[in-house]
């Protein structure tokens, strides 16, 4: 062995070498970038680029620590013992006896969990048969690692899952009822006809000339059932309205867009009708009132909320917005202070931050996510993502009641898009839940 490594090598071989490497490279860039036109080559070149991705997920845990300041305490539920919260929340924590997210139904009068939901994730992912370069399903969104995204709460006890992964619904002990495969992300909301919408992300993007890892974002309308009736794309919506000049004015960058919010409206309002659609496209800090039934965005408005998320349809004629308040221009953006709750008057034209107290006493400052949910007192239900906290606060900010998403090490853990359950519109959900029988 020692002679054989002791031999000389011939220049020339060297040389070959040499070349052939950053050719090789060059190659396997070149197919890459194309992979999804190279059949078979194509998906060997994706799958050995994604070697380095697959060892550093080995390593890293499951749990979605936050590694930024927070105030130490226990995890669970805590509240004011002097009021009463008749709702119930659906929250989506890490839980670490089980070692992967599961769906807690809290009933906040008392926190006691009346329900966990513990989905079949790999069998939705099981039946997965798209290729991205964006991701990898069976490695990134397994039980493990999915965080069960808004989880939706429908009449009979089901529930509506995604992780930037296949939309799925399950029933109340957790067994698959039907996927939908694809790249369904962020928010999930019932329309006023019963189908559901959600932001979908096209796992090999349609926009010409983009790189593999573009997130081509659209609208996709999902029935009860998961039959996919219709997406319509971001890009196409700006096109048809004029609004192109928004995303294509500025320098290439693989996440133009960020839809990251659907809101419905249920009924007729002042600006809008039943079935209009809110969009929330974080990246361009833009909310547009659009049609989908003729195509046309009814109105606009980018500003004074900045990468917001969480739109919400406070009666005929305000919306409120939860405004991440980001301050860009740094390496890993940052809160400009504290997040806001804001509302927006359509009619006046006015935006007002009736929470603005609140925000800055409970110093709540998640810089991506977050949802805000207006309720009928003058509370809201606040959720600070990053750093696994939920609260309800009143306007000057006294906390009704909170939820701290933690280890037995008090280490914080993000949440992942709770909803707030009212007896008054979401009773047979919740008995249904409640009430089913699992082996």
């Amino acid at each position: 062995m020692e002679r054989l490594l002791a031999r000389p090598v011939p220049l020339w071989s060297l040389i070959l070498v040499l070349l052939f490497v950053p050719l090789a490279a060059m190659a396997t860039g070149a197919i890459v970038d194309g992979w999804e036109k190279a059949g078979t080559v194509g998906r060997v070149a994706i799958t050995l680029a994604r070697v380095p991705d697959t060892i550093q997920h080995l390593f890293r845990s499951n749990a979605p620590y936050f590694h930024g300041a927070y105030e130490k305490l226990p995890g669970g539920f805590s509240r004011d013992p002097g009021f009463v919260d008749a709702g119930y929340a659906l929250i989506s924590p890490f839980e670490p006896r089980r070692k992967r997210s599961v769906v807690q139904l809290v009933r906040l009068a008392d926190g006691a969990v009346v329900r966990e939901f513990v989905p079949d994730v790999d069998a939705a992912n099981a039946r997965s048969r798209f290729a991205s370069a964006l991701t990898d399903v069976h490695r990134d969104k397994n039980a493990a690692r999915n965080r069960l995204m808004h989880p939706l709460l429908l009449a009979d006890g089901s529930l509506v899952l995604h992780d930037s992964s296949p939309l799925a619904r399950y029933d109340a002990c957790g067994k698959l009822l039907w996927s939908l495969d694809g790249i369904f992300s962020h928010s999930t909301e019932l329309g006023p006809d019963g189908d559901l919408w959600v932001p979908y992300r096209y796992p090999v993007p349609r926009e010409p000339g983009v790189k593999p890892d573009f997130w081509d974002d659209a609208v996709a309308r999902v029935s009860p059932e998961g039959r996919l009736r219709n997406v319509d794309r971001i890009a196409d919506i700006l096109e048809r309205n004029g609004l192109a000049k928004l995303w294509r004015g500025r320098p290439y960058v693989q996440d133009p867009f960020h839809l990251n919010d659907i809101q419905p409206a249920m009924a007729d309002g002042r600006f809008w009708k039943k079935g209009d659609l809110f969009l929330s496209i974080r990246n361009l800090s833009l909310i547009a009132l659009y049609r989908p039934a003729t195509g046309e965005i009814l109105w606009w408005k980018i500003g004074p909320w900045r990468f917001q998320h969480d739109v919400s349809i406070l009666d005929d004629h305000r919306i409120s917005v939860f405004d991440n308040n980001t301050l860009m221009g740094y390496p890993d953006e940052r809160v400009n202070g504290h997040n806001r709750l804001l509302v927006h008057d359509l009619s006046s034209g006015a935006t007002s931050s009736p929470w603005e107290r609140g925000f800055a006493a409970n110093r709540i400052a998640t810089r991506a996510q977050g949802r805000g949910t207006p309720l009928a007192n003058g509370d809201a239900m606040i959720e600070e993502t990053e750093q696994g906290r939920l609260v309800r606060m009143s306007p000057q900010g006294a906390v009704r009641w909170r939820y701290i998403s933690a280890d037995s090490a008090e280490r914080r853990m993000a949440l992942s898009w709770a909803r707030y359950l009212d007896p008054t519109t979401d009773g047979p959900a919740i008995q249904a839940t409640v009430n089913a029988k699992c082996s």
